[in-house]
């Protein structure tokens, strides 16, 4: 039978060890990718290891640092134990061996596991299962250390479990892991050493028959020594690999220091360490490279004096016999460059400055192929800049990238594609987060597809109805207008309204010739919403003029609609309102001061009704105010302006509902106060910024706090004391008045100190 797990969707199994499985997964409520890992029957059976599990993993989902993966969520399911964490695209270290890496690449590693080890030792928590498997890389080359769901609580007992088991991987145990003594954070810097003797050397320092066997080997034998190559890093693997924990290194700033002062002095090698066997193709292309540089350098070799000569030959012969050595290098490989051989050597991703030739030669490839995203040619491209800052090629090349980026999006929104311009600008802006005008195509776009969708609408209207059906004319032309509200110009529009408008216009001059002035005037009226402009109108206006006495009909509707005024009737009921009236006659006459001026103080007085309904809450009967004046031909700037103040009070209330789901999900996470610019608290502190008094914020608020003080209660109780006491104190620093978290803090000081 399948596996499932409730919320997520499991892709494929994209790994395996002793203990667990891990899938690559779907999470249904966020529709991300992530990794779950499901521990096997064996252990998931064990009721005392099902509760630490569970115990251990949930406070370890606090830990949130730059080079640890991020654990999302742990649970129990049937009989599964399961843990989800960030899903890692970029491989683990293993197959970055296999690939090649250089040896200022492979330092960094180091430095970043060391230091997620620094921050984990200070929590509380040893991982016991350092492995290149477990160092992971993100799709920009940052490498994280993962498989911290397991880890243990120093202090917490020796390292056996309750089936006898010694709990990591033979080969990279301490030798305290090893005798399956108690543990601290030095038996985890004994495994990164391991793990760094295996990247220099191309090997583990010890191997054996059997897990005891290998076992034995780190508790007895000494120390391997390195190639004489990389004799440089010698004294760091000796103290790295110190048997005795006191000799070892205290911290991974330690080794960090040390690893420093090597490169300062210039003693790290100009090499590539590779895993995989070189293929003969890369032979065959380092070969005739060689010969191309040699033949392409034999004048200048000629025209030196003999004495140079004879100091550059034995260079050459080294440089070349480096090169052949390749064929035999099974499992690790590491080449340096000979004077006489650069470009041969440049091909392999090598020349004077190795790691930005690399980082410069993988951006440049990157951004050729077609199939890599913007992001990763973007990322390609700052590595570059992060070992060279400054570099003026990464810089003109990331500048033209942004232009390039914009420049298709402008193309994609003016040529009505909308789908390829949201894919570029979701793209773009995951390279560009900062970029101000990217983030106002999207309400360029969100306009256009509003835009799109009402013309697809009012052409069904019109197509069900017809232009002749005087309410879905109007609700038309109402509707066109705000698609060029929305896209200015859009020629769908443009053309609708012109067709309305002359299909009106046409009927008025047919309807006047019959000596019905005022519903000609009527249709007139209805020509004139749709395009105030159209040259026919004035044709319109002669045949209503030559059918009846013009004069007596607008002073007739000019008495209505002052009449309408008085009676409050400003832009309601449909047909028998002043605005429509004063439409009338201007449609007829559209000189008429006494209309003009009766508008403008009826889209006044509108103004003022609204503004008192949004103070209010009220934003449907603001809606409707605003379409009803649109209805009536109130276009001018005053019901613009409602319009526009009526979208940014829903944009805010739809942030402030935005805001509170985020926050909620953020706490059903778990992530109550961190990570620091993404947590329940500092979300729901927007909310309240954005709308003071919000009961729901202040609701979840206090859920984030009792919270807080739960898992404080736990740790005390698991002896945590320190991590209690911290996470008591963010719950009153959220909800600084509760008294009884406040006597449970002073209780707990005063044990600590007694």
């Amino acid at each position: 039978m399948a596996l499932e797990i409730p919320g997520y969707q499991i892709e494929r199994e994209v790994g395996r060890g002793g203990m667990a499985r891990v899938h690559l997964a779907v999470q249904n409520k966020f529709g991300r990718l992530v990794a779950l890992k499901v521990v096997s029957a064996e252990y998931s059976k064990d009721p005392n290891f099902r509760k630490r599990f569970v115990r251990e993993s949930r406070i370890n989902a606090q830990l949130s640092h730059p080079h640890i993966v991020q654990v999302y969520d742990v649970g129990v399911h049937e009989n599964y134990l399961y843990l989800v964490m960030e899903y890692m695209r970029g491989g683990d270290l293993t197959q970055r061996l296999n690939r090649g890496m250089h040896m200022q690449e492979l330092l960094q590693v180091i430095r970043d596991i060391a230091r997620a080890l620094d921050f984990a030792h200070g929590k509380g928590f040893v991982h016991r299962d350092i492995k290149p498997e477990n160092i992971l890389f993100r799709e920009d080359g940052s490498a994280v250390l993962s498989d911290f769901g397991i880890a243990k609580v120093v202090g917490d007992g020796p390292n056996i479990t309750r089936m006898g088991t010694v709990v990591g991987t033979p080969q990279y145990m301490s030798p305290e892991q090893a005798a399956g003594k108690e543990l601290d954070g030095r038996s985890d810097i004994y495994s990164l050493g391991v793990v760094f003797f295996r990247m220099l050397s191309g090997d583990v320092p010890y191997r054996g028959d059997s897990a005891v066997a290998v076992g034995i080997r780190h508790l007895q034998d000494p120390i391997p020594k390195l190639p004489n190559h990389l004799s440089a890093f010698q004294a760091i693997i000796d103290k790295i690999l110190a048997k005795k924990v006191e000799e070892r290194y205290q911290s991974g700033e330690d080794i960090i220091a040390d690893l420093d002062d090597v490169r300062s002095e210039g003693l790290v090698p100009n090499t590539v360490v590779r895993a995989d066997a070189v293929s003969t193709d890369e032979i065959e292309a380092i070969r005739s490279t060689v010969m191309t540089a040699v033949r392409g350098d034999a004048s200048a070799i000629r025209a030196e004096p003999k004495t140079r000569r004879k100091r550059r030959r034995p260079g050459f012969v080294v440089g070349v016999t480096a090169v052949l050595a390749l064929a035999t290098a099974a499992t690790f490989v590491a080449t340096e460059r000979p004077e006489l051989v650069q470009r041969a050597i440049g091909a392999l991703g090598l020349g004077d400055d190795q790691a930005l030739s690399e980082a410069w030669s993988a951006a440049r490839s990157m951004h050729n192929d077609p199939n890599q995203s913007l992001a990763a040619v973007v990322a390609a491209y700052r590595r570059v800049l992060q070992i060279a800052p400054g570099h003026t090629e990464a810089e003109s090349a990331v500048a033209g990238l942004e232009r390039q980026w914009r420049d298709q999006i402008t193309a994609a929104i003016d040529s009505g594609d909308l789908v390829q311009a949201q894919n570029r600008l979701a793209e773009a802006m995951s390279a560009f987060p900062t970029n101000a005008e990217l983030t106002g195509f999207t309400t360029v776009i969100a306009d256009r597809e509003r835009a799109e969708s009402l013309l697809r609408s009012t052409e069904g209207l019109l197509r069900s109805h017809g232009v002749a059906d005087v309410p879905s004319a109007t609700a038309a032309i109402q509707a066109y207008q705000e698609v060029l509200r929305l896209a200015p110009g859009n020629a769908e529009a443009v053309k609708a309204l012109n067709d309305i408008a002359s299909f009106y216009s046409q009927r008025a001059i047919e309807t006047a010739s019959t000596g019905d002035t005022e519903s000609a005037i009527a249709l007139l009226d209805r020509a004139s919403a749709a395009n105030p402009d159209l040259a026919a109108l004035a044709d319109v206006r002669l045949a209503i003029a030559d059918a009846t006495s013009m004069q007596g009909a607008i002073d007739e509707m000019l008495s209505s609609a002052s009449a309408y005024r008085a009676a409050g009737e400003l832009i309601n009921p449909p047909g028998e309102n002043a605005a429509e009236m004063y439409h009338r006659v201007l449609s007829t006459d559209p000189d008429n001061a006494i209309a003009q001026q009766g508008l403008s103080e009826i889209e006044a007085q509108i103004s003022s009704n609204a503004a008192v309904l949004i103070e209010a809450g009220d934003l449907a009967a603001v809606r409707a105010v605003v379409d009803r004046a649109s209805a009536v031909g109130l276009q001018g700037e005053v019901v613009n302006d409602l319009k526009v103040r009526l979208e940014n009070e829903q944009t805010r209330l739809g942030r402030v509902d935005t805001l509170i789901t985020e926050a909620a999900n953020l706490f059903d996470a778990g992530y109550i106060t961190g990570p620091t610019e993404n947590n329940a608290v500092s979300v729901l502190r927007d909310v309240v910024t954005l709308d003071p008094g919000n009961v729901r914020a202040q609701s979840l608020l206090a859920q984030c706090a009792s919270r807080l003080a739960a898992v404080a209660q736990e740790a005390w109780e698991s002896g945590l004391a320190a991590d209690a006491r911290y996470y008591l104190d963010l719950a009153l620093t959220v909800t600084p008045d509760v008294a009884e978290w406040r006597r449970m803090r002073e209780q707990w000081n005063n044990e600590a100190a007694g």
